[in-house]
């Protein structure tokens, strides 16, 4: 797969999912006439309480689906994503061919691969299950930002349960919008630092305010949650978060 795939958790009717999408598709969606919607499903035996494969599994099922990504794109069609949940994974795949030629396409690579699979098709020409399934929200998106901070952080062997001084950054479309979403901070127990002025026509106002916290990931997605709702309501962006390595102790 290329560098264009993310993946992020999720909830769907009420138990965990990861799903994989490649936003660039979005572009070649709405360039191309692929009407239909294939899905494909493959059960697996779960190996985590999560409903996650095991290595070797994940090994097994990422060569189904390279295969299955190969033959589906050799007739013209579009690998779309995925989603797993409770040992069982489903890829989406757009298509212009009918039920037919991709019933005969999904029974010879079970036959192939000697794995009983899963299959429907039904119309989506306005692609709607990619837009509104597979893509992530802004609040899954602003997820998927922090635990990406977070995972960074760990690889580097940051001790997260130390407290430290954790620095937002907002920025809104005029000095009023910023002052408005200062005092909410304040209230909020957040220190602003200051906000930086357009340097030129068209720039935003820039707010800096921090908050001492150990950079858990359930502290910080509470805060970003309600930074993100609070700058939103009053006009203006959320753009993220940094802080300092603090290193666990030896011993």
């Amino acid at each position: 797969m290329n560098a264009h795939w993310e993946a992020y958790q999720a909830t769907i009717e009420g138990k965990k999912a990861w799903i994989l999408f490649n936003e660039s598709i979005a572009r070649e969606l709405e360039q191309m006439d692929l009407p239909n919607l294939l899905s494909v499903q493959v059960e697996f035996a779960p190996a985590t309480p999560d409903g996650l494969p095991s290595r070797q599994e994940e090994d097994r099922l990422q060569e189904l689906e390279s295969e299955l990504e190969n033959w589906i794109a050799a007739i013209g069609g579009r690998y779309a994503g995925q989603v797993t949940i409770s040992g069982l994974r489903t890829m989406f795949f757009y298509v212009s061919c009918g039920r037919g030629e991709a019933e005969n396409l999904i029974r010879r690579i079970a036959l192939r691969k000697d794995i009983e699979l899963g299959m429907k098709m039904q119309a989506d020409p306005q692609n709607r299950t990619y837009f509104e399934l597979l893509l992530p929200t802004r609040d899954e998106r602003r997820r998927m930002r922090d635990l990406s901070l977070i995972a960074e952080l760990t690889v580097q062997g940051d001790d997260l349960q130390t407290p430290r001084p954790v620095t937002h950054t907002a920025h809104f479309a005029n000095r009023h919008q910023a002052i408005a979403f200062a005092n909410w901070a304040r209230k909020n127990r957040f220190i602003v630092d200051g906000i930086r002025s357009p340097a030129k026509d068209g720039d935003a106002f820039t707010l800096l305010f921090h908050k001492t916290i150990s950079p858990m990931p359930e502290s910080m997605d509470a805060d970003t949650a309600a930074i993100a709702h609070m700058a939103g309501q009053l006009g203006g962006g959320y753009d993220g978060w940094e802080t300092r390595l603090c290193a666990a102790r030896a011993g």
